[in-house]
């Protein structure tokens, strides 16, 4: 006797459902790894920023004639500005979540002064912190050149050794 062969309703149903759980779990593996790669990649643009910062800071505070800190913010006459030569006037601070950097090249009337409009987005901070210390004890104002300058981004600290003291 030849009966035409074909698959019953169960067979099909247990095969549609292997095939369901096989592309769901494909499709959670991949979703998991495009979540990594975008945590990934705002870890190292951070990283990248904290980094650059730190090379810059330490440029600018070693050169610094004078330093003003206050309300989480660093102001600086240096000789190790970014974008002029010669002694110019500096300052780190945040506004909206983002880091500012803003320099002018006549460090004259206050050091805490500056034009608007002319500073540089540095890229968003979770915290900026920034004291003045001799070792012992921190300070958030200062004015002068304290022997150490300490800034915490993004809860990573750097501590910077001046010329001062």
């Amino acid at each position: 006797m030849n009966r035409d062969r074909g698959f019953t309703l169960v067979e099909i149903l247990i095969t549609l459902t292997i095939i369901g759980l096989t592309l769901t779990s494909l499709f959670l593996i991949f979703s998991r790894g495009t979540t990594s790669s975008f945590h990934l990649t705002e870890e190292s643009r951070d990283f990248k920023m904290e980094v650059s910062l730190f090379w810059d800071l330490q440029r600018k505070i070693l050169g610094a004639k004078r330093i003003r800190i206050e309300n989480n913010a660093i102001y600086m006459n240096t000789t190790g500005g970014s974008h002029f030569p010669g002694v110019v006037k500096c300052a780190y601070y945040v506004e909206d979540g983002m880091l500012h950097y803003y320099e002018f090249p006549y460090p004259y009337k206050e050091i805490n002064e500056f034009y608007e409009g002319i500073d540089y987005v540095i890229g968003p901070v979770r915290n900026f912190e920034v004291f003045a210390s001799d070792g012992d004890v921190d300070e958030t104002a200062y004015d002068g050149l304290p022997r150490y300058v300490k800034v915490v981004v993004n809860d990573r600290e750097f501590v910077f050794e001046t010329l001062g003291k």
